[in-house]
Formats: structure tokens, C-alpha cells, sequence
């Protein structure tokens, strides 16, 4: 009973028994999914025989004692033994789920031929809808990425298909006009010759498959599977037409907050979702579900149904939602959270939520342990969490003040933030400063938008007009999610740097400690004592920390002698070469324009002396529209095949100078307090292939030295070398037209295998740079690059790794600082 004060009785405590359980699974699947099978294997057993042990020792009936100690210990050793035994067991059984699936896959010859890189035939079922990315193929054209499984392989040309069932990230070309849908489509069997590329240990994915030169896979009759998954993407398909008439940016909205199809969004939306937090929405997740579920609930309340049949009808509601939007890993996920979600926060089952929130995260990893390595369980598995520990509280305390259909979104928005937070921040770029807010005033739309835009996905072939219509009312407050979205990414300081170091981790242990006593004092429904209310209040600046961060205190200084930089580009270069205080040339601009303009903001560089642009493939060019924006550029120079402009390029418009062609032999002299000296070695234009045409240029960095004239002698050599492949490099190798003592190199082709190690022998770098996207789909750099650059004890930065780094050069020592 609430009283005035607003305080109610004390709560039973939350069921945790399950919790030791559910971490010592997590651990182990985070091991397994890292180790070679064998290691994993042996643990299972050997976890085994523990768990015997312990069982053996269970099962020893106890000594009879009058004493009430005795007995009490002993029954509390029990317990204690019991605990143990099922979270070795439960370990144990994720070790060898992981350790089998490897295992049978070694054995099946399926590794062995990924490793081999070799073309082999294979039959794969695609997952979900493919998605067109971003970055074209160095041919310009357009590329689909989808997730499949591939059911068989012929692994060796002397045998047949042998089943396979690994899960793999297909790359398929896109030509010009063509529908995804209809070059990949889910559910469907594809079948051809593909080349294989290996993908990092831990991924979910065993292998990139790319179809191998012209042989393009080919679609296999339907089965039944393929039928059911064709009417939920004509659901899907009349759901984003019908969602055109809507208002602003509902129509790109409106298809991702119900079905989780993003495609219709542009770069500039997509981006205003990611910097104001709310990205979330625009994917299924358990939120979506928890919505989906708490509707039918209330529906089935009101229609005064008996609970069996609210049970039948809700979990067959999750059921068919979840084959709307695709049964892919993440969303089988989503909906296991979503109904806890549910349970938590509109059947208020708070003690029976938090045992079934660990009893999930049991089953979940088991059925599949490349969960526990996906930043997106874990958020989920955190805004679960809160919603379990203070859904429900939250709720009846904001129905006191509102009316209950704001309350309970409002609540379900807050609870998942509280427990997010802290998880995020290690994940992200950088702190979205005001997701929270953003968050608050967007989790009441998600409803409006969710419930009636779902129902019209589900009426959308069968009563257009009807969906057509709530489509239309579902993107009144879509078009608001859009509107906030946009709102807070254009706000100061939208996307700012976590301070780094040791404030930044006392603050997220902190903010994490704050938020605990806060859920235990909504749990128990008391107020605050003096030592909570202290730690209540110095979360407080936790708190103000992520709305107004404390950048000024956290990020790293640009260093004042700086003297070049990699900029973190994506999967692109760029490199900062300083030739004054705020000056400098600038090498390649990567293929974003913003990336392009953020770097040079960071760096302070107002003016670029030189801008050189390696060769005609846009992750080298498109991003020169941001560097005219962020500085004066006072000179074009670029290389090129035959008959390429860069004059010609749109995004070469924007610049004011005429672009030159560069020869072997151009130079130029930077003198100053920050002198360089540079020369061209290599700019062809008569290769086949435009990356052999690439400009390699030669950098001299001069110390200076105030007592002198001038700077000082035995200056830093860096060699850059564009996208130079290993054919042309022999030959510039041959004709010795490259410069031999280098002390820095960018590596060639951002790492590619067909770069080749030669350039990289020949020069021995002290330093190897590598501009390389994260988790990009050409698996660059390739091992052998990287392992010949470990033989040669060269240090090697890489932008997906390291991020932007900026070099010092003084008394002859070079120092790094990587400042995002």
C-alpha cells in the first residue's frame, strides 16, 4: 500500500541463486569461443570429473548429531557444494557446446579449406535481408553483406558436399539498378563457387565468402522453410511502401523501429541516431519485444481472458513477431530478454524476473556461447537488468504523477538506462552527452509507434488501406523520435570523449555504485541513509559527467611539437604531415568527408600547404569536401590512371585550386619551426590496375634547432606508398625507385596480403602505419603482413585498434599519443 510519503512496504528479495551460475557460464563461453577446440574440450572434461567429485560428496548420507551446529554447518556446506556443483556442470556445458561446434568443423575439413583460401563449392542458406554497405568495391560498384549458414561444402575437389553448418558473412557484388532482394534473399539456399577469407577467433562468423570471379551464386528451389520466410518479407516489403506517405523522417524510421529495417535510412539520420543514443530504437530489441508483449497483455486483460489463454496468446504473438522481423541470433535474443522485460515490468514479477534473467543468459549461452562476445547481449543482458531490479517501482511511482500509459514506457526507459550506461561506455566511441535526455523524451513515442506500427506490418497485404492509415498515425510520433534524434546530435558536444585514465574509471565505478544503491533502494522502497544519500549525491557529477563531460579534464592534449598524424578514417587513409603551427600537407582524405573534417579539427590545422591524393578509388578522395571545410587548401596533387581527372570528381568542387599531376622527381621544401622536405618516387599512370598507380612520396622530417640556421640534420624518413600492390612494387624495387632506409612506412593497400612483404623487407621500418577500418569485410591487414612487420620488430599502429594517432619528433626520439 503506497503511503503519503510515497513509500511501500518492504518487497521480497530478489531470487539470485541462479546468478554465480550465469557469470561462471559467461566466463567459460568467453574462453571457449577464444580457445582452440582441443582446450576447450579438455576443460569440459575436466570440469566433468570436478563436478563427479562434488556429487560423489553430495551423495555421502550425513553423520547423524544431536548438536544443532554440526548439522547446521553441515547443511550449509551442502548448499554451498549444490551451488558449486551446478555452476562447474553449467561450465562445463558450455565449454563443450563451443568445443564441439569448432571440432566438428575442423573435422569436416570445413577450417582447413578456409585457411587454404582456396575456391571451393558450397551450399548456404542466407539468414536475413541482405544490407548494402556504405563503401563501394574498388571498382565503385555497390556491395551486399548478409549473414548465412552454410548447410554443405565440398571442401576437397575429390569428394562431395559434406554437411557443414557454419555460420559465415557473405560479400556479393551489387550491379547498378539491382534489387538486394533479389540477388540475396532470406531464407532461401544459394549454391556456387566462392574464395573464403578467415575472420578473427571469437567472431560468430567463420569466414567471409566472396563469390569466386564471375561465378555468381545461384538461387536453389524453394523448400518450406524459404516459403514461410517469403510471406513475413512480403509483410516486410508492404510495410516500408506503405510507410511512404508518412510525415519527415517517419518513412526511413518507421520500417527500423518495427521490423528493424534500416536500409531506407540515410548516412546523415543513421549518424543523428548513433550520436543522440537512440539507435536502439531503430533496431529489434528487447524493448520492441517487451512492447510487443506488454500490449497483447493488456489487450487480453481487458477482454478479461483467463491467464492460461494470455499466456498462449502472448508468447504466439513473440512467436510471430519475431519471424516478421527475421529469426536472426540477435533477435532470438531480443525476444528471450523482451519477455523478461515484460514480465518485470507490466506483470510486476520482480523476484521471478531476476531468476529468470539469469536462467535465460544459462540457456542463452549454451544454445549459443558467440553471445557472450556481442556488445549487444550484453547491453541487453544490462537494460534487462534494470528493468528486473526497478521496472516495476519505477512505474507505480511515476503512475502517481501521470497518466499510466506514459508511466509505464516512461519507467521501462529509465530502468533499462540506469544499468546501460555503464556498459556502454567502453563499447562506444564516445559518450553520446545527451542520450539520456534524448532517451527520456523519445521512450514515451517507442509505444505509439511500436504497438500500431506492428499491427500494421501484420494487416499490410491482407488490409492495405487499413495499415496504410495507422502507418500514417505511427509516424506522427516516429517523425518525433527523428526530430529529437537530429535535435541532440546537433547540440555542443553531441559525441565527446569519456574522460580517459583513471577519472574516467573512478567515474563509471561510481555512476555503477550509485546505480546499485539506487536499485536497492527502489527494491525496498526506503529512503536513503546519510552514507546512500553521500554516494547518491557524488553520482550526481557521475551523472553530470555523461550530460556535460569533462572532456576539458579527460581527453589526451594534442601534444605542442606534434609533427604528423594517422587519422582515423574508417576503412580509408589519411595522414597529417605539420608544417607549421596550424598548418600542414595532407595525404588522402579517406572516404567520409566528416571523418576527414573531424581530424584536421583535432588537429587544429587551418591551412593545408599540399593536399596529395594518392589514386582514383574514393576511400583515398571522398573525404576532400571535409578538408575544404575544416582548412584553405593551397595546392592539389595527384596521381591517376590515364584518361582518370581528379579535376572532374564532385567531390573535388569544393576546392578552389586547379589539381596537378604529380611525376617523379616534384618536390618542395617546408621550412619554419616544423620543416619537411618532400619528394615523389612513384606516380604512374599507365598500370592496368589504379592502385599501381598510386603516389609514393617521401617525407623528411627536420628537428630544429634554435641555435642554428636551420634545421637539424638526420631527419625521420616516412615513405608514403598509397595502395601500391606487390606487381608494381617489384618493379619500382627492381629499378630501385623506391628510397631504402625509411624510418616510418604506410604500409601498402592499408595491410592487403597483395601488397605484398617484399616493400616491407626491403625498407625494415621502425614504424608501420596501417589506416584500416574496424572489422572491415577485406579481413586487412592480412596475417602475413602483420606477422612479417612482427619479424621485423617494427611497431605498428593501427587505426581500428589505436584510433587517430599523433607522432612527436624531438632529440631524435618519436613518441605517440592517440587522442580518440
Amino acid at each position: 500500500m503506497v503511503t503519503e510519503a510515497g513509500l511501500t512496504s518492504r518487497r521480497s528479495p530478489l531470487d539470485l541463486r541462479l546468478l554465480p551460475a550465469a557469470l561462471c557460464v559467461w566466463c567459460a563461453a568467453l574462453v571457449a569461443v577464444h580457445a582452440p577446440w582441443r582446450v576447450s574440450l579438455s576443460a569440459a572434461a575436466g570440469l566433468g570429473l570436478l563436478a563427479l567429485l562434488i556429487l560423489a560428496w553430495l551423495l555421502i548420507p550425513p553423520r547423524r548429531s544431536t548438536a544443532a551446529g554440526p548439522g547446521t554447518v553441515r547443511e550449509l556446506s551442502r548448499i554451498i557444494g549444490l551451488h558449486l556443483l551446478l555452476c562447474i556442470v553449467a561450465a562445463a556445458a558450455v565449454l563443450g557446446v563451443a568445443g564441439q561446434d569448432l571440432r566438428s568443423q575442423e573435422l569436416n575439413g570445413w577450417t582447413a579449406a578456409v585457411q587454404k583460401q582456396a575456391p571451393l563449392q558450397v551450399t548456404l542458406r542466407v539468414l536475413e535481408d541482405a544490407e548494402v554497405l556504405a563503401t563501394p568495391d574498388r571498382s565503385g560498384e555497390p556491395r551486399l553483406l548478409v549473414r548465412a549458414t552454410v548447410t554443405h561444402a565440398q571442401t576437397t575437389p575429390e569428394e562431395r558436399q559434406v554437411p557443414v553448418g557454419a555460420a559465415v558473412l557473405v560479400m556479393h557484388p551489387l550491379s547498378e539498378g539491382e534489387d538486394p532482394t533479389d540477388v540475396l534473399s532470406a531464407g532461401h539456399r544459394y549454391q556456387g563457387l566462392v574464395r573464403t577469407s578467415e575472420l578473427e577467433q571469437g567472431e560468430r562468423a567463420s569466414a567471409m565468402l566472396f563469390p569466386f570471379g564471375d561465378h555468381a551464386l545461384s538461387i536453389l528451389p524453394e523448400d518450406r522453410r524459404a516459403t514461410v520466410t517469403d510471406a513475413f518479407s512480403a509483410l516486410r516489403q508492404a510495410t516500408a511502401d506503405a510507410s511512404a506517405t508518412a510525415l519527415g523522417d517517419a518513412p526511413a524510421l518507421l520500417p527500423g523501429i518495427i521490423l528493424g529495417d534500416r536500409s531506407g535510412q540515410d548516412e546523415t539520420l543513421t549518424e543523428a541516431m548513433r550520436v543522440s543514443g537512440l539507435t536502439h530504437m531503430t533496431v529489434v530489441s528487447g524493448t520492441h519485444c517487451t512492447l510487443v508483449m506488454g500490449a497483447l497483455m493488456g489487450l487480453m486483460r481487458l477482454l478479461r481472458m483467463p491467464r492460461w489463454c494470455t499466456v498462449v496468446v502472448t508468447l504466439l504473438g513473440l512467436l510471430l513477431f519475431v519471424m516478421l522481423v527475421q529469426p536472426a541470433p540477435s533477435v532470438i535474443r531480443a525476444a528471450v530478454m523482451g519477455l523478461i522485460g515484460a514480465l518485470a515490468v507490466f506483470a510486476g514479477r520482480g523476484r521471478a524476473s531476476s531468476a529468470l534473467l539469469c536462467l535465460c543468459v544459462l540457456i542463452l549461452l549454451l544454445y549459443d556461447p558467440w553471445f557472450s562476445t556481442e556488445p549487444a547481449f550484453q547491453l541487453s543482458v544490462a537494460a534487462t537488468a534494470g528493468i528486473v531490479l526497478t521496472g516495476h517501482r519505477l512505474k507505480e511511482l511515476f503512475e502517481q504523477r501521470m497518466p499510466a500509459l506514459i508511466a509505464g514506457p516512461l519507467a521501462l526507459a529509465c530502468s533499462a538506462q540506469l544499468l546501460v550506461t555503464p556498459v556502454l561506455l567502453p563499447l562506444a566511441a564516445g559518450v553520446t552527452t545527451y542520450s539520456v535526455p534524448a532517451n527520456i523524451l523519445a521512450g514515451p513515442l517507442l509505444p505509439l509507434v511500436t504497438v500500431p506500427g506492428t499491427l500494421a506490418a501484420v494487416l499490410s497485404t491482407t488490409l492495405p488501406g487499413v495499415s496504410q492509415v495507422l502507418l500514417w498515425a505511427a509516424g506522427v510520433p516516429a517523425a518525433g523520435i527523428g526530430l529529437i534524434g537530429r535535435g541532440a546530435s546537433s547540440l555542443p558536444q553531441a559525441l565527446a570523449p569519456w574522460p580517459a585514465g583513471w577519472l574516467g574509471v573512478v567515474l563509471v565505478l561510481l555512476y555503477l555504485a550509485a546505480a546499485l544503491i539506487l536499485c536497492r533502494l527502489l527494491i525496498a522502497a526506503q529512503w536513503p541513509g546519510r552514507a546512500e544519500t553521500g554516494v547518491l549525491v557524488s553520482a550526481a557529477a557521475s551523472v553530470l559527467a555523461l550530460i556535460v563531460p569533462l572532456t576539458a579534464l579527460g581527453e589526451e592534449r594534442l601534444p605542442g611539437d606534434w609533427r604528423f598524424a594517422l587519422c582515423d578514417v574508417g576503412q580509408g587513409d589519411m595522414l597529417v604531415i605539420r608544417t607549421a603551427a596550424q598548418a600542414g600537407i595532407v595525404v588522402d582524405t579517406g572516404e567520409e568527408p566528416a571523418a576527414a573534417e573531424e581530424c584536421l579539427n583535432h588537429l587544429e590545422i587551418e591551412q593545408v600547404e599540399v593536399l596529395m591524393i594518392t589514386h582514383e578509388h574514393r576511400d583515398h578522395y571522398g573525404g576532400m569536401p571535409g578538408v575544404e571545410q575544416a582548412a584553405d587548401v593551397r595546392r592539389l596533387l595527384y596521381s591517376a590512371s590515364a584518361g582518370w581527372q581528379l579535376d572532374e570528381a564532385p567531390e573535388a568542387e569544393s576546392v578552389q585550386v586547379s589539381a596537378e599531376r604529380a611525376h617523379p622527381g616534384d618536390s618542395g621544401i617546408h621550412e619554419g619551426a616544423f620543416p619537411v622536405t618532400w619528394t615523389v618516387w612513384a606516380a604512374a599512370d599507365y598500370h592496368r590496375n589504379p592502385n599501381d598507380n598510386s603516389l609514393a612520396v617521401l617525407f623528411e622530417i627536420h628537428e630544429y634547432s634554435a641555435g642554428a640556421d636551420g634545421p637539424a640534420n638526420d631527419p625521420l624518413r616516412l615513405l608514403s606508398t598509397g595502395d601500391l600492390e606487390q606487381e608494381a612494387t617489384d618493379l619500382l624495387l627492381a629499378r630501385e625507385a623506391l628510397p631504402q632506409h625509411v624510418d616510418v612506412l604506410q604500409v601498402p593497400h592499408h595491410g592487403a596480403a597483395n601488397g605484398g612483404t617484399e616493400i616491407l623487407e626491403f625498407t625494415r621500418p621502425s614504424v608501420a602505419l596501417i589506416g584500416v577500418g574496424e572489422d572491415n569485410s577485406y579481413g586487412h591487414p592480412a596475417p602475413e603482413i602483420t606477422g612479417m612487420l612482427q619479424r621485423l620488430e617494427s611497431a605498428v599502429y593501427r587505426t581500428d585498434q589505436h584510433g587517430t594517432v599523433v607522432f612527436s619528433y624531438a632529440q631524435g626520439q618519436l613518441e605517440t599519443t592517440g587522442i580518440r
